[in-house]
C-alpha cells in the first residue's frame, strides 16, 4: 500500500491544486507526524510539531531544484512521492515561486 492508498483509508484528507480545471497535484497532511525517509542520497527528517505534507506520484511540478530530479519523468510529473515539512513548500514545488499553502484545496 502506497501512502496515497493509505491516506483514503485512515481517513486523510486529500487536497488538490488545480488550474483552469485540470488538477495539477494531490497530496496529504499529516500533522504530528514524525517522518524518517532515505531515497538514494536523499533523506528527511520532520518533527511532530510541524507533521508532514506527502505529494503523491503524479503530481506536476515547476521546480528547478536538482535535488527533486531522480523523483520526476520527463513530463515532470513525481514518480515517488516526496515528503515536505509543510503544505507551503509542496505548494512551491509544484508551482514555483507562486505557491503557497492555500493553494491546496480539498
Amino acid at each position: 500500500m502506497n501512502i496515497e492508498e493509505m491516506a483514503r483509508r485512515t481517513g486523510y484528507t486529500v487536497l488538490q491544486i488545480e488550474r483552469n480545471k485540470k488538477t495539477l497535484a494531490q497530496g496529504a497532511h499529516f500533522p504530528n507526524a514524525v517522518a524518517a525517509a532515505k531515497d538514494d542520497s536523499v533523506s528527511t527528517i520532520t518533527y511532530p510539531d510541524t507533521g508532514v505534507f506527502v505529494l503523491f506520484i503524479g503530481s506536476h511540478s515547476t521546480s528547478e531544484d536538482r535535488k527533486y530530479a531522480q523523483c520526476l519523468d520527463a513530463a515532470q510529473r513525481t514518480i515517488k512521492e516526496i515528503v515536505f515539512q509543510s503544505r507551503n513548500a509542496a505548494a512551491q514545488f509544484v508551482l514555483g515561486a507562486t505557491g503557497k499553502t492555500d493553494d491546496w484545496k480539498e
